[in-house]
């Protein structure tokens, strides 16, 4: 397998999502590729006759006026509180993502220096071999000088005794 290539289709998201996630959004809400219900809200069919009206159907349309005026009035509210909501969910939601790609990017800092902390301790291997070494063989060579003065010192002792 090379670089860059997956065995399954959720490895291939680019930062969890891919193109189609994109595409789609949630409850239907107006896109390019879905605009929505584009129909004209109407209550009532539109007279394109004249027409005479009774007093009965006078009233009548009176009443239904005044509900549907009570109802649009109602309407209005409801949909500009539903907007403040969208409105309030999409900070938040903006704001969330934020945390998370700051998150995300902290954590890539903090790996980063991780590596870069393993990648100078690699690099220093070959420093502290050879200062084991020249350690080692400094003690080795104490060693040989200690003994060599001690061998002299006894047979100075010998000499003398």
């Amino acid at each position: 397998m090379r670089l860059g290539q997956s065995r399954n289709a959720t490895a291939n998201k680019l930062g969890g999502m891919t193109p189609s996630d994109v595409m789609q959004v949630a409850g239907g809400a107006p896109t390019p590729w879905n605009p929505g219900d584009n129909s004209e809200i109407r209550t009532e069919q539109v007279i394109s006759k004249h027409q005479n009206f009774s007093k009965k159907e006078v009233d009548q349309l009176r009443v239904k006026a005044a509900t549907r005026k009570r109802q649009s009035k109602n309407n209005a509210k409801a949909y500009t509180a539903l907007k403040t909501i969208e409105t309030a969910d999409t900070r938040d939601q903006v704001a969330f993502r934020g945390y998370q790609t700051g998150v995300a990017r902290a954590v890539a800092a903090k790996k980063g220096a991780d590596v870069n902390k393993a990648k100078t301790l690699a690099g220093l291997t070959p420093v502290y071999a050879g200062m084991g070494y020249s350690l080692g063989a400094a003690q080795d060579e104490a060693t040989v000088r200690v003994a060599e003065l001690r061998e002299l010192h006894t047979d100075v002792n010998k000499r003398w005794s």
